[in-house]
């Protein structure tokens, strides 16, 4: 054998395909990761938005049943009311009142991310009034307000109370029948 005989071994045929195969994955993870929290909560809002007759405002659902749960696995326990948030032309005021029994209120940005939550050991007697903006809109709390910053435009409140039977189901109509969710006429 002559030294111009010597052949290189071809490089392996699979490499390539491999490769490929390996970028487009985490492509589409990085895709599916940035694009389904926001495709999830433009559904959510459209649905709560339709039952409460438009954008901020709040609407209290009836005693969760099988047939009429809005909300993914929602507990037969809990009354719910929820408001889509918009807060593109400024920020929204929001009024809670005051249970008997427990009660939280979680507020999520339009990425699906938990911002802010309230429950009824830190709501005040008279309930909690809360103002909610966005990261790019100018404060115009009243003394007394919580804030929440949103770091979007868009967003979810969703409040729980503790509703475990018919009775119980009926006095907490009563009370969240104070409870509002509405846009701030003038923000400055």
């Amino acid at each position: 054998m002559s030294q111009t005989d010597v052949t290189i071994p071809k490089k392996a045929g699979w490499l390539k395909p491999l490769g490929f195969g390996l970028v487009l994955a985490v492509l589409a993870h990085l895709f599916t990761i940035g694009l389904i929290p926001s495709v999830i909560m433009n559904v959510a809002m459209k649905r709560i938005g339709e039952a409460a007759g438009g954008l901020n405002r709040i609407s209290h659902n009836d005693m969760v049943t099988p047939q009429n749960q809005r909300i993914v696995r929602s507990s037969p326990d809990l009354a719910y009311s929820t408001c889509a948030l918009d807060l593109s032309k400024g920020p929204v005021r929001i009024f809670l009142g005051k249970g008997a029994d427990y009660m939280s209120a979680a507020f999520y940005a339009a990425n699906t991310d938990n911002v802010f939550t309230l429950n009824d050991r830190k709501i005040g007697p008279k309930g909690a009034h809360i103002m909610v903006v966005s990261a790019r809109t100018p404060l115009a709390a009243k003394p007394g307000e919580v804030v929440v910053s949103l770091p979007s435009d868009k967003g979810l409140l969703l409040v729980r109370r503790l509703s475990p039977s018919a009775e119980a189901f009926t006095r907490v109509q009563g009370e969240r029948a104070s409870d509002y969710c509405r846009a701030v006429p003038d923000p400055i």
